[in-house]
């Protein structure tokens, strides 16, 4: 440091004139030269100012040593304070700017000086901005406000500004800003409005101290159980206990949430009025950071409904349950039932198929013995007549067809026959015998117009008309 030359002081100067015309009169009256005197006192005068000078010029080291402290500690203290400090001129361009309000913003300091500071407001809020700028300019006194910046990573924070208006002769008007983070605080703020959004849900929500002693309540609980927020607070969640549990109940439930740091479970309780009510809860104990618990939370729903419906379940399924026993049992009864019967038809059927043999060996016995021996004597007593061996062949025909299908269910030529009329009956049957509708005529002594209409009736009957089935070849196809 280069130290600065002081001049003399004027009424030093007098002084010393003062002290060397003393000086000048001693010398006449002692007979020296005037010279030697001054010369003298002149050179301890000297002396005195130089140690003087040096005395001042070892202060003035220490004061401008103090001044570089107090401006390096103003720096560090502008430079890293924990808010940010940044200047802007009339036009909104930052002056100045310490580095905290730089790392705020995500840029070097020296790339921040003479850029609008406009850039870094989000765009919902550079009408604010500007409007609150304006305010600010034209107003005396600080002013305040909060913004959402973001910065050249592009990252989302809420300031607020605080700040002051000056007017430099040199520099003109300029605002004084005061940067401060309150990203947290806002999501704080975000945080608590959920909370309490959440809090005042349709689950009864009570909040107590780590001595069980309630501090808060919702809507919810004083709607479940009658107890308004005045009458609840300051008094211990057993008002709502039941007679329906026991001490060994409560104390399992403590001990859970102790141990486990929440107990969850289905719980009788009761309102205000003494009406005892089945709940869902759930208990949660709140810790610190030491692990230590603070307080407990209880959240429960009333299921009172729902035990209901579950009632109405479970006597339906019992209902369900003891009537399906019930069919069961009748139907294994209606099961053995239905064996019996079905064993006993079985038998009948056997019986009746031996039956209708028997009867159909009988029927073409009696008529094998009683009527085929006399058809036999007639043809032989009328061979000369064509006409009445045709008909003694006819009825054999007929009679053998009838033993051979008697007692017969299916559908055979005498279920046919039972569609058709009695002169139908026999135009079929000469027709399955192959007799020509001229022979037919002839045999049944009919025209063979008639006879063609027998036909076209038959056909129509058994439901082969418009069909090209021959009624000759159908006929014999049906089981005799």
């Amino acid at each position: 440091m280069n130290p600065k030359t002081y001049e003399f002081n004027p009424l030093l100067e007098e002084e010393l004139r003062t002290r060397a015309e003393a000086q000048f009169a001693l010398a006449e009256a002692s007979n020296k030269p005037v010279w030697v005197h001054v010369a003298t006192e002149l050179l301890n005068e000297l002396h005195v100012q130089q140690k003087e000078l040096q005395m001042q010029y070892q202060e003035l080291l220490r004061t401008q040593a103090a001044l570089e402290v107090s401006h390096s500690y103003y720096v560090e203290l502008y430079d890293f304070a924990p808010v940010g400090y940044l200047t802007l001129n009339a036009k909104g361009m930052i002056a100045k700017i310490n580095l905290t309000a730089a790392k705020l913003l995500g840029m070097d300091r020296k790339l921040l000086i003479n850029r609008r500071f406009e850039q870094f407001v989000a765009d919902d809020y550079k009408a604010h901005w500007q409007q609150y700028c304006l305010h600010a300019m034209q107003e005396e006194g600080n002013k305040y406000c909060e913004l959402a910046l973001h910065n050249k990573g592009s990252t989302a924070l809420y300031v607020r500004l605080d700040c002051m208006c000056i007017n430099s002769v040199d520099a003109g008007i300029q605002m004084r800003v005061m940067l401060s983070d309150i990203t947290q605080n806002k999501q704080a703020e975000e945080k608590q409005r959920i909370a309490a959004v959440a809090f005042e849900t349709q689950d009864g929500i009570i909040v107590t101290d780590a001595n069980k002693l309630i501090l808060q309540v919702n809507q919810a609980f004083s709607r479940i159980t009658g107890y308004s927020a005045e009458a609840a607070i300051g008094k211990p969640p057993a008002l709502l206990n039941s007679d329906l549990h026991d001490e060994d109940f409560y104390r399992a439930l403590w001990a859970s949430v102790a141990n486990n740091g929440y107990w969850q479970g289905e719980i009788w309780t009761k309102q205000k009025n003494g009406e005892v009510f089945p709940i869902w809860l759930t208990i949660t104990a709140v810790t610190d950071a030491e692990d230590l618990i603070t307080h407990f939370v209880g959240a429960f729903t009333d299921i009172t409904a729902q035990k209901q419906a579950e009632r109405i379940l479970l006597d339906a399924r019992e209902r369900l349950e003891n009537q399906v026993v019930t069919n069961k049992e009748e139907l294994q009864k209606v099961k053995t039932e239905t064996v019996e019967v079905n064993s006993a038809l079985n038998i009948l059927l056997k019986h009746r198929e031996t039956d209708k043999s028997e009867a159909q060996i009988a029927l073409s016995q009696g008529v094998a013995e009683t009527i085929l021996p006399f058809l036999k004597l007639l043809k032989a007593a009328d061979t000369g007549r064509i006409q009445s061996t045709r008909l003694v062949d006819i009825i054999e025909n007929n009679l053998n067809q009838l033993t051979k299908s008697f007692g017969s269910a299916e559908n055979n030529l005498p279920s046919v026959y039972l569609q058709l009329t009695r002169v139908e009956i026999q135009v079929a049957s000469l027709v399955r015998q192959g007799l020509s509708t001229k022979a037919i005529a002839t045999t049944l002594n009919l025209s063979s117009e008639t006879i063609n209409n027998h036909r076209k009736h038959i056909r129509k009957k058994l439901k082969l008309d418009g069909k090209a089935n021959n009624l000759h070849s159908y006929l014999l196809s049906l089981t005799e």
